[in-house]
């Protein structure tokens, strides 16, 4: 099993993310250029409906996400001239908002007391925005933030804290099966050595575990009825993993003296239970391990069992695989691991990118020094990639292994969900 070692870092940085908000109040005469307002408000104002106040008694703009639970967010924004609503019919409205990785405009259009956005405010609602309104002949201009689940990392932070970063893209997402299976001598690649004609053993050439050619002298024998010696020699390369060949013993021709095996490739059964038969097709691929820390071997199912076991209703698949290093010992239990369907995806990232934020699925993207949690909606997935259906553009740089720091630098920056 692989240990992954996590460097703690002795200093995370801690991002103070827009600890209050500045709002910029402009008001433009007729014909001309926007200026600002002598005073800044420290803290935004609220108004009647609990949104972000703009402007004075003269005309003030109410801005609102309405949110209610099962319903999308849209920006929902009121008017008032003395403390009292405006119709909004003639005023026109747009809000520009600046998010980590693009910039999306709204407009509106009048729904009963108040203007609505003709775009939903998806999440996270973390962006600089920009309120342009225009009314009797004038044009006003407010700014705000809205930041939640973002925070800051330099290079050399996130190098020292072994975050690994990433870019979103195709992969191939693979459905699989994992399997028993048990190594054996490969029956096809035996040869079991016998005497041609009865007789006495006068030579031993070789033993037990010995590595041989094929025409190698493995035994030599006095005949019975010629009483000259011949030599018994291997019929294939491979190792001598029995032998029965004693120094002066007789023998005769149907008596096995030495059995040679090629263990350059092994067979692997597994053992497939009867809700699994259906899934399983000659020639998929199969990852076989064996669980004392070896690279995984690739392999094939070569054969599937026409016949089921009666007392298990179980079936037997088989690979033959490549046994180079004889790491494969017969004998020994492994894990298969089969693909049983395959699909390339457009957009996938590494299952070790994903964490959980409020109550999404998220993933931390990264734009220059700033990361932020991005929702996603996930498709298939196996053991190491994730299919990203929404919520990510191609390419986008990501957070994968050890993503869970920047979760714990966003927590603790304390970026709120705050409307």
């Amino acid at each position: 099993m692989k240990i992954l070692k996590i460097v703690l870092i002795p200093v995370i940085i801690a991002a103070a993310v827009f600890a209050a908000t500045r709002i910029l109040n402009h008001e433009t005469p007729p014909g001309g250029e926007p200026h600002a307002n002598e005073a800044e408000a420290e803290d935004t104002a609220r108004g009647p409906h609990g949104g972000r106040l703009f402007g004075d008694r003269d005309f003030q703009c109410e801005v609102t996400i309405y949110e209610p639970e099962g319903v999308t967010p849209e920006f929902r924004v009121y008017f008032y001239k003395d403390g009292k609503p405006m119709d909004p019919a003639p005023i026109t409205l747009t809000i520009t908002l600046e998010r980590i990785n693009r910039t999306e405009t709204i407009n509106f259009k009048k729904q009963e007391d108040y203007l609505v956005g003709d775009k939903d405010v998806v999440e996270p609602h973390s962006f600089h925005a920009t309120v342009r309104a225009g009314n009797a002949g004038r044009s006003y201009e407010w700014k705000f933030d809205s930041i939640e689940g973002r925070t800051q990392l330099p290079p050399e932070t996130v190098a020292k804290a072994g975050i690994e970063m990433l870019r979103a893209g195709p992969a191939t997402v693979r459905e699989t099966l994992s399997l028993r299976g048990l190594v054996r001598l490969n029956a096809e690649r035996m040869a079991h050595v016998t005497p041609r004609f009865p007789g006495m053993v006068r030579k031993v050439a070789k033993n037990l575990g010995d590595s041989v050619k094929k025409g190698d002298v493995l035994v030599t024998i006095e005949s019975n009825e010629s009483l000259q010696p011949y030599e018994v020699k291997a019929e294939i390369e491979g190792t001598i993993i029995e032998k029965d060949a004693t120094l002066g013993e007789s023998v005769d021709s149907q008596q096995s003296l030495f059995t040679v095996a090629d263990l350059s490739t092994v067979w692997v059964d597994f053992t497939v239970h009867r809700n699994d038969f259906s899934l399983l097709k000659t020639g998929q691929a199969v990852k076989i391990e064996s669980g004392d820390g070896e690279t995984p071997i690739e392999a094939r199912l070569d054969y599937l069992s026409p016949l089921g076991a009666e007392a298990s209703q179980t079936m037997l698949a088989r690979s033959v695989v490549p046994n180079p290093n004889g790491l494969l010992r017969p004998g020994v239990f492994v894990e298969g691991i089969v693909t049983t369907k395959s699909a390339e995806v457009p957009v996938a990232v590494k299952v070790s990118a994903l964490q959980t934020f409020r109550d999404w699925d998220v993933i931390f993207i990264r734009v220059g020094n700033t990361f932020e949690a991005v929702p996603i909606e996930i498709g298939r997935r196996d053991d190491e990639w994730v299919e990203v259906t929404d919520g990510l553009p191609a390419d986008s740089e990501y957070a994968a292994e050890n993503s869970f720091i920047i979760k714990a630098d966003v927590m603790k920056s304390g970026a709120t969900h705050d409307h």
